[in-house]
């Protein structure tokens, strides 16, 4: 895999309007908009950004928030045990006191996008609680604003940026550029194969037909918007 480099907003505008001829049909603001819709896409899809968040646990506090560092917690330790996954709704069919029986942790559940829940609660507390997940896509807004990304995933997302931009001309200009959205697309089952599980997504990149012995459809499907067009 290749090695990361950082690249500042300035640096990713630059590239964006290499690939649309420097035409000041786009603004500065509007090239900004499609590197973050790419940014964001690229990071839903593949869980690219990662983090490793550490907290200490309070005695029978059952819920601790990821403060916005982690939209999705991955993988759990308590004092370097990792903790089993599972859900809320199993516990509560389970144990509907499950709250208020404080011990030795075991198992971790998601709750909404930045909040877990472990069980039992920690009955002392003062311990370590290692939590690494998925965190939320680096937002660019500032000239100096930057990512860290590989060759091959920076020249992927520029392909998205390029689709985006293509919504403003729309016609055949939109219509050839869907190319590069199917591009991007399949970059990202590289770095996810799970996507692959998904019949609307493998439809959308062209890897399943309708009807038995049809050709792949072209991509219709997911089309996302960019900044300001909806």
């Amino acid at each position: 895999m290749a090695a990361r480099q950082q690249y500042t907003l300035t640096q990713m505008q630059d590239k964006v309007y290499d690939r649309l001829q420097h035409s000041p049909f786009w603004t500065p603001s509007e090239v900004t908009g499609f590197i973050n819709e790419a940014l964001r896409v690229w990071s839903a899809l593949t869980g690219y950004w990662k983090q490793r968040v550490v907290l200490t646990t309070l005695p029978t506090l059952p819920y601790y928030s990821l403060a916005g560092f982690l939209t999705f917690g991955m993988h759990v330790e308590w004092n370097g045990q990792p903790l089993t996954q599972s859900s809320v709704t199993n516990w509560d069919k389970g144990d509907y006191m499950w709250e208020g029986n404080p011990d030795i942790p075991q198992e971790w559940a998601p709750i909404g996008i930045s909040i877990i829940a472990i069980k039992p609660a920690d009955a002392v507390g003062q311990n370590s609680l290692v939590i690494d997940g998925m965190s939320a896509a680096p937002v660019l807004k500032n000239a100096g604003d930057f990512i860290d990304i590989g060759s091959e995933e920076l020249d992927t997302l520029l392909k998205e940026c390029q689709y985006l931009a293509a919504f403003k001309e729309g016609g055949e200009e939109l219509e050839s550029a869907k190319a590069l959205h199917t591009a991007f697309l399949k970059a990202a089952v590289v770095k996810n194969e799970k996507l692959l599980a998904s019949s609307f997504f493998r439809r959308a990149v062209g890897l399943d037909t309708d009807q038995a012995g049809e050709r792949p459809r072209r991509v219709k499907a997911i089309l996302p918007q960019p900044i300001g067009a909806r």
